[in-house]
């Protein structure tokens, strides 16, 4: 939590705001394991909600070349450019961003086939609003 804590912090919160809500208080803090299998896993081009959390952390719990060899997490520039981020990236690395940069996850591994554990994997830290908020705020998908 003291990791998380420090970047509440840097979007201008306190460090302990939503920890111990629930789903009917609104806005919840959510920790998120995600795996992406080869071929099937990704993650359309979009943004994310960024009325009460200004800033996306995600801890890399793979690597590529090594997990998967292909694919991966990817920001979107002015020009519509796709610009991978995986070929830096080390297992246990931290990624910050601010909410609104379009990004997502190229499915990995095109044709490889499924294993036990392969893939890519995150763990995502997110101080999102419920689904108990009627018109709740959202990310939003981007066409590109």
């Amino acid at each position: 939590w003291e990791r998380w804590r420090v970047i509440k912090r840097l979007m201008g919160l306190e460090p302990d705001s939503y920890e111990k809500n629930s789903p009917k208080d609104g806005v919840v803090d959510r920790i998120q394991i995600a795996h992406y299998p080869p071929t099937i896993g990704y993650l359309a081009p979009h943004t994310d909600p960024y009325r009460h959390q200004r800033l996306f952390l995600s801890a890399y719990m793979s690597k590529r070349c090594i997990d998967y060899h292909s694919g991966g997490f990817y920001v979107v520039g002015n020009d519509n450019q796709i610009q991978f981020a995986e070929d830096e990236i080390e297992v246990g690395d931290i990624g910050i961003g601010y909410a609104t940069v379009v990004h997502g996850v190229k499915a990995c591994d095109g044709e490889a086939e499924w294993t036990s554990g392969n893939g890519r994997w995150f763990l995502g830290l997110y101080s999102n609003v419920s689904d108990e908020v009627k018109d709740r705020h959202t990310g939003q998908e981007v066409k590109l």
